[in-house]
């Protein structure tokens, strides 16, 4: 029920996708309209304007009619405000009901606790829960085969990522300073992603004067390719929740080094994980893998074959649907 296509929608998505694809069940998402295009074709899609408030009764009267309608035997809530609206709600329809955490703070305790059925994307999550949870891991579908390399690579310099919208959250402006101060030499960072703070980033590179180490991609479609060519990707974000760019970078075999953010500690190695979010900090664990691209990749080959067992759609799915299935 966000504004935004983020990593709980991109979540949802797959999931049904998947549940639609490999289960005799019959799939559908209740969501706002603006979501219709990234709906799965063999998912049903019930639009629906979830930015009223979650306490509006056109909105909850309009979700137990469509639940009514469709005779649902199970409703999977995700986030905060889904959860709040299905306990307004639930005694009006004695069915299944699941809620998921996405991040530490939503939904409540006090709202999770009227459900039996509770999922959690890390145990950072629940770190201050006092309910029990199921915590499955943010999976997603791993790339199938080694990609062209990206547009507007530089095959003759070293390769350091960044996936990231720009905004001030996700910490860039530490990461140029970082950057800055490292000074490595013949490496490019090259930030993919764009955002309202693009053209102050841009201006913040050049008093750096990280002009030729410095490369602003924007927007991309070939995220996969840039993970597959690059050493490393870099996550200097202030806060997150179990980010999907970490998952997908892993399944591209590319090492991650970050910020103490979200579910970052509970998959990456812990001397690639800085001790706070500064630019001194960040700074220490760009060195640090700068310093060895075998030796990083050695200790992250581990890593990555946790992910290809536990960080996959597959995976996700299948234990989602075994929290459905329990008695």
């Amino acid at each position: 029920m966000s504004s935004e296509f983020g990593g709980l929608e991109k979540h949802v998505m797959e999931l049904a996708a998947w549940q639609a694809a490999n289960k005799c069940a019959s799939i559908a998402i209740i969501a706002h309209p603006r979501y219709r295009q990234h709906c799965p074709e063999s998912v049903r899609f019930f639009p629906l304007d979830t930015d009223r408030s979650r306490r509006n009764p056109f909105l909850l009267i309009e979700i137990v009619r469509i639940c009514r309608k469709m005779r649902f035997d199970l409703l999977h809530g995700h986030g905060g405000k889904a959860a709040c609206v299905m306990a307004t709600v639930r005694s009006l329809m004695p069915i299944m009901h699941v809620i998921t955490r996405h991040n530490v703070v939503h939904p409540k305790d006090r709202v999770a606790a009227h459900f039996s059925r509770r999922i959690a994307v890390s145990e950072k999550a629940i770190a201050e829960s006092s309910l029990h949870w199921e915590v499955i891991p943010n999976g997603t579908a791993a790339p199938r085969q080694r990609l062209s390399c990206p547009s507007g690579y530089d095959a003759g310099s070293r390769a350091v990522l960044a996936v990231a919208r720009l905004v001030p959250a996700k910490g860039i402006d530490l990461l140029l300073e970082a950057w800055a101060n490292v000074k490595p030499r013949n490496a490019l960072l090259y930030l993919v992603g764009d955002g309202p703070d693009r053209r102050k980033l841009e201006d913040l590179t050049q008093s750096f004067c990280l002009d030729g180490s410095v490369r602003f991609v924007g927007y991309s479609n070939e995220v996969d390719a840039w993970m597959q060519v690059a050493e490393f990707m870099v996550v200097s974000s202030f806060k997150e929740g179990a980010p999907y760019t970490v998952v997908e970078a892993l399944l591209n075999r590319c090492p991650v080094i970050s910020t103490d953010v979200g579910s970052n500690r509970e998959v990456l190695p812990s001397e690639y994980i800085a001790q706070d979010v500064t630019a001194a900090s960040i700074a220490m664990i760009l060195t640090k893998a700068l310093e060895s691209p075998a030796g990083l990749r050695q200790v992250f080959e581990p890593v990555f074959q946790y992910a290809e067992r536990h960080l996959t759609v597959n995976a996700m799915a299948r234990a989602t649907w075994a929290v459905y299935e329990a008695p």
